[in-house]
């Protein structure tokens, strides 16, 4: 009897994107908020947009309606409209 085993990790690679260029201020730029609504990410990117809006970013929040879930199109569509957008994990 012989068996057939499948690496679930798949075979592609995958080129590193390539990252943004940093704004050089953040002043008057639209800064997006993506809460995932993991625990407590609403405390974290609350904390780090009031810090960044120190610095002259106009936060706008949006969240989605479950961290397991793709964004709907209408929070892409609000992000869309910013200028930078953070996002992150809750504990």
């Amino acid at each position: 009897m012989s068996f057939v085993v499948h690496d679930p990790r798949g075979g592609r690679v995958a080129a590193a994107p390539a990252l943004a260029a940093r704004p050089k201020t953040l002043a008057g730029l639209k800064l997006g908020v993506l809460d995932n609504t993991k625990e407590q990410a609403d405390i974290l990117l609350g904390r780090a947009a009031h810090l960044l809006a120190q610095d002259g970013a106009q936060p706008v929040f949006a969240q989605k309606p479950s961290f397991s879930r793709v964004a709907p199109p209408e929070v892409i569509e609000q992000l869309a409209m910013c200028d930078i957008v953070i996002t992150g994990l809750g504990g």
